[in-house]
């Protein structure tokens, strides 16, 4: 599948011009997708890099899963991220993944949107993964859109999760 050139921060290993691909469909939330990323980034990567360089290339592909109550959200910081600093993004996902279980339906339950967005955007300075300026980006690409008095107009990475 092709990789939108806005998507770019999505191409965790190897070059765009690899003639093999990989996707990786992935949600934040799922402790299935947080073990694979681990082991992609600690066992896959390393040899990808040492064995076939210039040959594999390997697409991270979000995929929110609804089941999972807090998914949108955690996606949508994953995108601000991509956005706001397209070199932190791997990194900043798998921070992500580590800290999932922050964002399980039962922890999630107890806060707003709003209050999950901020802790996901907080979650790159404790991280080390954004800067102040980065993290307060992140959190304006997170407020939600009332521009005309729209009541139902999402954040400004909404359109980009339609496409993951």
């Amino acid at each position: 599948m092709a990789l939108k050139p806005s998507m770019s921060p999505y191409l965790i290993i190897g070059e765009r011009q690899a003639p093999n691909t990989l996707e990786m469909f992935w949600d934040y939330v799922c402790p299935y997708s947080g073990k694979s990323a681990n082991a992609m980034e600690t066992i896959l990567k390393p040899l990808l890099e040492s064995k076939y360089p210039n040959k594999v290339k390997v697409i991270f592909r979000p995929q929110p899963q609804p089941w999972h109550s807090s998914s949108t959200l955690v996606h949508e910081a994953g995108l601000a991220v991509s956005k706001v600093a397209p070199n932190a993004f791997w990194q900043y996902s798998l921070a992500l993944f580590k800290a999932q279980d922050q964002f399980y339906d039962v922890p999630a339950s107890t806060m707003t949107p709003s209050q999950i967005r901020e802790k996901l955007a907080d979650l790159g300075k404790t991280s080390g993964t954004l800067s102040d300026q980065e993290v307060e980006a992140v959190k304006q690409a997170l407020v939600l859109n009332t521009k005309d008095g729209a009541r139902n107009g999402g954040v400004s990475v909404t359109d980009d999760l339609k496409f993951c």
